[in-house]
């Protein structure tokens, strides 16, 4: 009888230590697979918090609200579009192609310059835009008049502060007449605005910053005429580059 009890005891103990190993071993092999399963919590133990990955995510783009210049139905004056576009860098720029895409549809206003009118190039430098645009820029479009599509142009760059002045070049070569129209000392024009399409007008006129473009032959700072006076001033009092 001694010996029953003895063999029976033996045989528990043989039990109990293979159990307890099997489970130090099944739990190492959960730990290995960087999980938490209820074997693990049974046995208090938890994964290592090294095992977590974070989640990183990006910020939301933000956007700017430009003001863009297309032509009434009779070609004669010009209507303010807002748009809202993401922010860029290079807010100038993408804001002259979007001028170039022609109004939004929404509002009674027209296209000022032939649709396959592209831009080239452009650069801001001491308050003067200098924008490189195709050849097709220089063909009348519809009934548009030359000095609506003109101004269509130069209203459209200086509601930035950092551009006073526009300067037109066409495939490279600085224009110094735009169809019978003098180039010289292109500023912001409030007589040739007929009217505001659209409720997300800015009413405020708060200066938009442009990002300055450094190409275009380092926008040439041969244009001396930034200093010149305007009988019409342009709504961008603020120039960030100075002069």
């Amino acid at each position: 009888m001694r010996k029953v009890k003895l063999l029976l005891t033996f045989t528990l103990a043989i039990v109990s230590i293979f159990f307890l190993v099997g489970c130090n071993i099944l739990d190492g092999l959960v730990k290995d697979n960087g999980g938490e399963t209820p074997l693990s919590q049974i046995l208090n133990r938890n994964t290592s918090s090294d095992d977590t990955v974070a989640v990183i995510t990006n910020p939301e783009q933000g956007e700017q609200t430009v003001k863009l210049y297309f032509a009434d139905k009779n070609g004669e004056l010009l209507i303010e579009e807002s748009r809202t576009i993401p922010k860029t860098l290079s807010l100038a720029r993408e804001t002259v192609n979007q001028w170039l895409l022609g109004p939004s549809g929404a509002t009674d206003s027209y296209p000022v310059v032939n649709p396959q009118t592209t831009l080239k190039d452009i650069a801001i430098k001491n308050g003067i835009a200098i924008v490189d645009l195709s050849k097709e820029f220089l063909q009348p479009y519809s009934n548009v008049a030359a000095e609506t599509a003109l101004y269509g142009l130069v209203n459209t760059l200086t509601q930035f502060a950092t551009v006073e002045i526009v300067t037109i070049r066409v495939e490279g070569q600085e224009i110094k007449t735009y169809r019978s129209l003098s180039t010289d000392n292109l500023r912001y024009r409030a007589d040739i605005v007929g009217y505001s399409a659209g409720s997300s007008v800015d009413k405020t006129n708060k200066p938009i910053e442009a990002a300055d473009e450094s190409s275009v032959d380092n926008a040439d700072s041969h244009n001396d005429s930034s200093t010149a006076d305007s009988a019409t001033a342009s709504p961008s009092a603020i120039n960030l580059f100075g002069s």
